[in-house]
């Protein structure tokens, strides 16, 4: 019973760590086009629910329909029923073995006297050259298999390995970017920190707390919403999570523009700018 008990926790936690993974997933794709944090999280919640409920649902329909379908087909079948019948025998107790007693004979000498005298010799019995005892089994030693992964964990080990390498490169195709595109408008510390400062907002869901970067007079506003709209659009960031960074990290450049103006305008391409607007970078 214990032995099953543990088994039906495993499978609950596998279950529901599947469901939680799926529900993180569809979170991800919402931000990534642009939904907002509290859409998100309601799209992660009501995508839990619904999964959760096809899981009890088909879990239901299985041990109220298919499984007596399928034990009543693998009755037909001979070895299946005295399987079935082994199970279901109970073990008979096994009494203490009791040792009968053992009457001693009596044996009678006749003597030339009148008077008969009866002797008692007390005959030797097995029970008193040694007690009977059952031949005890040997104990058939315990082999304790190594704990290998099941295959849903090698899957998961797998593809949670693919997604980080993934990512991973994802931001070190940004991180070049940042570098090819600015080196000719920052000076090596400030550009090292602005690299720090794009892979901290990739992966943290929280704005890093940074110091503003000055870049050269040559770049325009529209520039740094331009450099702005393209590691956004790389990482899959919403529009406004992305104006409110940059407004941080070049305020100086952007000192008179409103983080709502940034969010309108960061993918605008009228007017005359030197970092262009990429379509995908990544």
């Amino acid at each position: 019973m214990e032995q099953r008990k543990i088994e039906h926790i495993t499978l609950h936690l596998m279950v529901f760590s599947t469901i939680v993974v799926i529900g993180v997933l569809a979170r991800q794709t919402a931000l990534h086009y642009g939904w907002d944090e509290f859409s998100s999280y309601l799209i992660l919640v009501v995508c839990s629910i619904i999964m959760g409920a096809i899981y009890f649902n088909l879990q239901m329909a299985f041990s109220q329909i298919l499984s007596p379908a399928i034990e009543k087909c693998f009755m037909r079948f001979e070895c299946y029923r005295n399987k079935i019948m082994v199970i279901e025998e109970s073990p008979e107790p096994i009494d203490n073995a009791v040792e009968p007693i053992v009457s001693e004979p009596v044996i009678e000498v006749e003597t030339t006297s009148d008077t008969s005298e009866e002797i008692s010799t007390p005959m030797p019995s097995e029970a008193d050259e040694g007690e009977a005892k059952l031949p005890k089994e040997d104990a058939t030693p315990s082999i304790e298999e190594p704990n290998q992964p099941s295959e849903y964990e090698v899957l998961r080990a797998n593809a949670m390995a693919e997604k980080e390498r993934a990512s991973q490169e994802k931001l070190n195709k940004v991180i070049t970017y940042t570098k090819r595109t600015l080196v000719s408008y920052l000076d090596e510390e400030s550009l090292h920190r602005l690299c720090r400062y794009v892979t901290e907002y990739y992966l943290y869901e929280s704005l890093p707390k940074v110091e503003p970067i000055k870049l050269s007079s040559q770049l325009k506003t529209i520039d740094a919403m331009h450099f702005g709209w393209n590691i956004g659009k790389a990482f899959g960031k919403p529009r406004l999570q992305t104006a409110t960074f940059i407004k941080k990290v070049f305020a100086h450049t952007l000192r008179d523009v409103e983080i709502s103006t940034i969010e309108r305008k960061m993918s605008h391409t009228e007017s005359e700018c030197k970092i262009k607007l990429y379509r995908q970078i990544v």
